[in-house]
């Protein structure tokens, strides 16, 4: 006989989706290295994927300034709306495995360990995208490949501080794609979900640590193959400034992902 009452069209109420998000905390603190690793892969490389995307939109000059922001930014959305449906380990919306340590349902270093599994496979699924794009030559000449070095050279220019205050303004958005689709109870809720807050931090151009992942050491590898576009500033692209940009993103995005989370706890949390 068919449970009818777990097929209801509505999403979950904002003490729901906390409650779920405390939930997955603990689930995917406990997951085992063999399950974990493959997951986090494909999660760098999904957010490469949304990334390479937008590179299409953001290198087209012909397109108005406004639209050519949103069409980038929603485009990206692939990268997340794959994460949440095909299944995937970001660093990003794991952040919010902060809920569950103050909850007491995992511990902080759990939840730490968790962290730095992650950020380091997301790095892994990221260069095997960046791989892949080189050999394929999509960007070996072209707006394309203008485009890719134009995204990184303005990532890499500014200062430890600005790219913070950046990655906290992102992972804002992007967490709470993550929970607006957590909320969604079909595949359809789930990428309409992701696609504003998404599209708005890629349009404003926010920090994301696991994209610039993606971005920055592609824009390298083609530094060093000697590609040179006319006005593109390449003295910037080099490894001390991509360590910059990614410590910087990566403290951003997880103070925003941490608050978030709590304050969420803090309005929803059982109490006795």
């Amino acid at each position: 006989m068919t449970d009818n009452s777990a097929l209801r069209p509505d999403a979950l109420t904002p003490k729901e989706i906390t409650e779920k998000v405390l939930g997955l905390g603990v689930t995917k603190s406990s997951m085992d290295l063999r399950t974990q690793l493959p997951l986090t892969v494909l999660a760098g490389f999904y957010i490469g994927l949304g990334g390479l995307f937008c590179t299409l939109f953001m290198s087209d000059s012909t397109l108005p300034f406004a639209v050519q922001k949103f069409m980038g930014g929603a485009v990206f959305s692939l990268g997340l709306y794959l994460v949440l449906v095909a299944g995937a380990e970001l660093y990003t919306g794991n952040t919010m495995l902060a809920g569950a340590a103050v909850d007491g349902r995992i511990s902080w270093g759990a939840a730490v360990m968790n962290w730095v599994r992650v950020w380091l496979g997301n790095f892994v699924g990221a260069l095997a995208l960046v791989t892949l794009v080189y050999f394929a030559h999509v960007a070996d000449t072209g707006p394309m490949a203008k485009g890719m070095m134009s995204i990184a050279v303005g990532k890499l220019s500014a200062d430890w501080t600005t790219i913070m205050i950046k990655g906290i303004l992102c992972n804002l958005l992007v967490c709470l794609g993550v929970w607006v689709g957590y909320a969604g109870r079909t595949v359809v809720d789930k990428a309409v979900g992701v696609v504003l807050p998404v599209s708005a931090f890629v349009a404003l151009g926010f920090e994301h640590c696991v994209a610039n992942m993606y971005f920055l050491p592609l824009a390298f590898v083609l530094k060093l193959s000697g590609y040179a576009p006319e006005g593109v500033p390449l003295d910037v692209i080099t490894i001390e400034n991509i360590v910059k940009n990614l410590s910087a993103a990566t403290v951003g995005n997880t103070i925003a992902g941490v608050v978030l989370v709590l304050m969420y706890w803090a309005a929803f949390r059982k109490r006795a």
